[in-house]
């Protein structure tokens, strides 16, 4: 169990950790000449029954309140820290304003500082502190009284501790590994150690790890748990991992990264959060804010969107999912102004009807997993349950149902019948309508025939696709689709031409002749070999790579494969153009030009120098 410290600066924070744990939280020399936490503070103590009980104790100065909330966003348990000389002062309401806007329900009061008032005192700080939190939705609270100096109180407080650590409720260890870094440092002899709470799943010695957003390939080498050696470690338990990594080094990890398993990189700038306004405060649309995400404080502009809910572009990529705590404060004051959880870290690119938006957010927003997708199917038509099971941080979606299935086994849309019609008769129609205008050729290509799908995202395009393909209604030769029925010649010139071409294609299929050495070997102009070799390509027996290069589909896709077998190789799933020119053997020029291509097809995604996979090039290309 982890219990974060909240409340004003000069509260007793501190000192109420070392009197329970005889550790100082405190490790920074700023904070120990001021007696002022700046930082996150770690300590943790072993109660008598043998349970571990970790604290995380936050600043109180609310110039600091970006270090406090990187403290208790991943936080569940919280003791909210008042001083009987103050009472409650004005970061108790911040941060109980936190609390409240991102949902922590579980909270307990320390007044602090006894020894210094007199009782009745106490009694006046513990009722106004009650009515506090009852006006904040917190009802029947713990309330202790305690001296951390002179020792009064302090065994109620701790009875109590071990009282709530017999009853805690352990988080599950389902779905992917992630942990929000909160701090990065080299240690003499274990070199890298990355600190945090981990949020999802769990981890062992030797697990491959991914650092996201950066997207840097890890490999745990050790692990702590309360500062004890450990094979493992799952939701919930604070720990630090002592990590290695081909590229990582100590400059790449800040707070505000996380560590999760490979499979759930999917960093985002934009994202979809349900929120509750802090009392006073209010919103404007496109009002620039500070959002506090896991351990992170991005730049983001919030523009209003359904009531209750508000859509964030941040500044930099963040690696967001379902159910993260949220807080945004105004970028002109710093006061907190809203907070809430995210609903969608991805949200659709193309603009859709606020009514249909609306009620999709609200689906999404519902936090069992098989009555949100109900209520998104019947809102959107469809759902990519890859997607969905990613944001939620699903195990499997196999045990999901509704709807049809409809596209690849890796990647299955799961669509309403009436989506399932539509857009199968949107593509039937448009193969019949591109055969009346173009009776002479043998069909459109994939981007000329998904084109009339333009108003539903890719991924729903090309599964519609790929089930038409399978019941046979359209049909495919090389890179061209076509109804069944329908036949195209080339004409006798290009036949003859391409009876020609073909044997040297196939020669080497990956170093294809150019434009100007087609041209020689017909013996025809530039511009005249360019041509037919354009018509070539509109029967799908070409693909145009570069300006003065046409392959082959069958060349295009093994280079395609190529990138894919580099990335399967690499520690981090990425690679160079020197390592792609080396496998390929291509030459320097025609690989920069084949990856470009790569890129332009959306089957790699280019990262300064380096490369990776993001779909396979069977589904582009066919």
């Amino acid at each position: 169990m982890i219990v974060a410290l909240a409340g004003h600066v000069d509260h007793g924070k501190s000192a109420l950790v070392r009197a329970l744990t005889g550790i100082d939280p405190d490790r920074l020399p700023d904070e120990k000449a001021r007696g002022m936490t700046i930082d996150l503070g770690f300590a943790h103590t072993v109660l008598p029954g043998g349970r571990t009980v970790g604290f995380v104790d936050v600043p109180g100065h609310e110039r600091f309140l970006t270090n406090m909330l990187a403290g208790v966003l991943s936080i569940d348990s919280v003791l909210l820290v008042v001083a009987a000389d103050d009472g409650p002062m004005p970061q108790t309401h911040e941060h109980l304003a936190v609390l409240t806007l991102t949902g922590i329900a579980d909270i307990a009061v320390a007044v602090t500082k006894i020894d210094r008032v007199e009782p009745a005192r106490v009694a006046a700080v513990a009722a106004e502190t009650r009515a506090l939190l009852a006006r904040a939705g917190y009802d029947d609270v713990d309330i202790m009284p305690v001296s951390a100096i002179v020792g009064t109180g302090m065994d109620a407080l701790r009875a109590w501790i071990e009282t709530k650590a017999t009853t805690w409720q352990r988080r599950s260890a389902s779905g992917g590994f992630r942990m929000a870094i909160d701090r990065g440092f080299s240690a003499p002899g274990t070199g890298l150690v990355v600190t945090g709470t981990v949020a999802s799943g769990s981890v062992a010695i030797g697990d491959r790890l991914l650092l996201s957003p950066p997207h840097l390939a890890a490999r745990v080498r050790g692990i702590q748990v309360h500062h004890a050696a450990a094979e493992t470690a799952s939701a919930g338990d604070r720990c630090a991992l002592a990590i290695t990594g081909a590229r990582i080094e100590r400059i790449d990890i800040r707070r505000g990264d996380w560590l999760i398993a490979p499979a759930l990189h999917a960093p985002t700038v934009r994202l979809d959060a349900q929120v509750r306004m802090a009392e006073g405060r209010t919103l404007k649309h496109a009002s620039p804010v500070h959002v506090h995400i896991g351990s992170a404080s991005i730049a983001a502009r919030a523009t209003i969107g359904a009531e209750g809910f508000v859509h964030l572009t941040l500044q930099r990529e963040i690696a967001a999912l379902f159910g993260d705590r949220i807080v945004l404060r105004d970028d002109a004051t710093g006061r907190v102004v809203a907070g809430g959880r995210v609903v969608d870290p991805f949200p659709p690119g193309r603009r859709t009807r606020k009514q249909q938006r609306a009620a999709s957010l609200a689906a999404m927003a519902l936090p069992d997993t098989q009555p949100a997708l109900d209520a998104l199917l019947q809102a959107e038509g469809w759902v990519d349950l890859e997607r969905f099971g990613r944001a939620r941080n699903l195990d499997t979606t196999d045990g999901l149902v509704g709807g049809i299935r409809i596209g690849r086994a890796s990647r299955p849309i799961l669509v309403s019948q009436e989506t399932r019609d539509t857009l199968g008769q949107a593509l039937l129609r448009t193969v019949a309508d591109w055969h009346e205008k173009h009776p002479a050729l043998p069909g459109p290509g994939k981007a000329a025939l998904l084109s009339s799908l333009r108003a539903w995202p890719a991924e729903i395009a090309e599964a519609a696709l790929l089930e038409r393909l399978a019941s046979g209604d359209i049909a495919q030769r090389n890179a061209i689709y076509h109804l069944p029925g329908h036949r195209a010649r080339l004409t006798a010139g290009d036949a003859a031409a391409w009876k020609q071409i073909e044997p040297v294609m196939a020669t080497d299929p990956l170093r294809p002749p150019r434009v100007r050495e087609i041209a020689q070997l017909l013996g025809v102009p530039p511009d005249d070999a360019e041509n037919l070799l354009v018509r070539l390509e509109r029967f799908g027996l070409l693909l145009r790579i570069a300006s003065n290069r046409f392959f082959q589909p069958a060349g295009a896709l093994a280079l395609g494969e190529i990138a894919a077998t580099l990335a399967e190789e690499a520690e981090d799933s990425e690679f160079n153009a020197a390592a792609f020119n080396k496998r390929s053997g291509i030459g320097r020029n025609l690989t920069i030009q084949v990856l470009e291509y790569l890129d332009k097809a959306g089957i790699t995604k280019r990262n300064g120098e380096l490369r990776r996979i993001v779909r396979p090039a069977a589904e582009v290309l066919g």
